[in-house]
This record gives structure tokens, C-alpha cells and sequence, in this order.
């Protein structure tokens, strides 16, 4: 179940991380390529079954929730009048992430 929401969160954070990818250019390369394998990732298990892939997704997907962190917080320390523009990337990811470690943890 939880494996199903953070697919559709990850789906939902391509749009948003798309329009963040626009305005910061390539610097956001890295956490797109993590966000788009934790995305494949969580596909290939939801068709498979589970099994080990899911412990492959899980970490992809906590990846990309730390990733996002990384790649924004240049921004938000020097320019935090910009910060709501990311707002909505930031918390899908982190909800993301969220439910990737308690769909072990469940």
C-alpha cells in the first residue's frame, strides 16, 4: 500500500521538480536521474511483487527525498526570498521519503 502512494507522490514530483528544474538549470541534474530511478524502481516492484527489489526502491526513494535537500539548499541559504517556489517539490519528496521508510518498517 505504501509502495502504491509513493508512486504516485514520485509521479507527482516530476511536474513540480520539472518547473524547479527550469528555473535552476542543471544543478537539480543530479536529484532528477535519482528521482527518475526511484521512480522505475517503485514501478518495477509494484509489477513484480516485492521481494528484494523493494528494499532497492526504498533506498532509491529516501535517495531522492535527501538529494532534494542537497541540490536546494545552496538556494535556500543565499536566496530564501525564492524558497516557496520550491516548496511543493520539497514536500512531496519528504513525503516520499516518509512512506518509502515506513513501508519497511510496516
Amino acid at each position: 500500500m505504501y509502495q502504491v502512494i509513493v508512486f504516485a507522490l514520485l509521479l507527482a514530483g516530476i511536474p513540480s521538480g520539472f518547473i524547479t528544474f527550469r528555473i535552476m538549470g542543471m544543478r537539480m541534474a543530479p536529484h532528477f536521474g535519482v528521482l527518475i530511478l526511484a521512480l522505475i524502481a517503485t514501478g518495477l516492484n509494484l509489477v513484480m511483487g516485492g521481494g528484494n527489489l523493494m528494499y532497492l526502491a526504498v533506498a532509491l526513494q529516501i535517495l531522492a527525498g535527501i538529494s532534494a535537500y542537497t541540490q536546494f539548499f545552496p538556494v535556500l541559504r543565499d536566496n530564501f526570498q525564492t524558497a516557496p517556489l520550491y516548496a511543493c517539490h520539497l514536500s512531496t519528496m519528504t513525503t516520499a521519503a516518509v512512506l518509502a521508510a515506513a513501508s519497511v518498517l510496516a
